[in-house]
């Protein structure tokens, strides 16, 4: 692989995640729509699906041409949480504002997220040390963007009963995961 066939796959990497960040105001449209209109139910669960693929995608692209680069693609590494977090927050407070999902649930996913943002930028303010998502948060963003989906199909509810409790345990136990890499990260700083 060449080093500017690499330099594209990084940016398309970056392309990806600043596409979820642009489609956030779509996300809170379309949900917002589907509560009042069912046939806007099926769109949404397209946006959703596509997105989190994306956010997939990304992540091989972003991995395969930084390695060929031999260099670490900051500005994916910051962007795609921090757009990952706008669109799975958005999503889930808009569910709640409209009365599709549970409010608790969308207060649990965005404490964790801002708290995650703040803890990150305090850390690289205080040290210069860059925290990355770690496995146990990806996926926990990846069952929050399967559970997005099933809940705008309105999937089998004992289904997403269960998928919402698995969730939570995954929610708060990857936001003590976070916890505990800052509080060492800041000891050894």
């Amino acid at each position: 692989m060449s080093k500017r066939f690499a330099s594209l796959l990084v940016a398309m990497a970056n392309g990806l995640s600043l596409i979820r960040l642009i489609a956030v105001p779509v996300i809170v449209i379309l949900i917002v729509r589907s509560a009042e209109i069912e046939s806007y139910r099926l769109p949404t669960f397209w946006l959703l699906a596509a997105l989190h693929a994306g956010d997939v995608l990304d992540g091989y692209l972003a991995r395969q041409g930084s390695r060929r680069l031999a260099e670490r693609n900051y500005f994916g590494e910051v962007i795609d949480p921090i757009a990952d977090k706008l669109y799975i927050g958005a999503a889930y407070l808009t569910l709640a504002l409209t009365r599709q999902f549970h409010p608790w649930f969308a207060a649990l996913v965005i404490l964790r997220d801002v708290s995650i943002i703040i803890g990150w930028t305090f850390i690289f303010r205080r040290s210069g040390i860059r925290l990355l998502p770690n496995v146990l948060g990806k996926m926990t963003d990846a069952a929050c963007a399967i559970l997005l989906c099933t809940v705008i199909i309105r999937m089998n509810p004992v289904f997403v009963f269960t998928f919402t409790n698995f969730t939570a345990v995954l929610i708060l136990v990857s936001g003590l995961a976070y916890a505990r890499m800052a509080i060492r990260s800041l000891s050894s700083a």
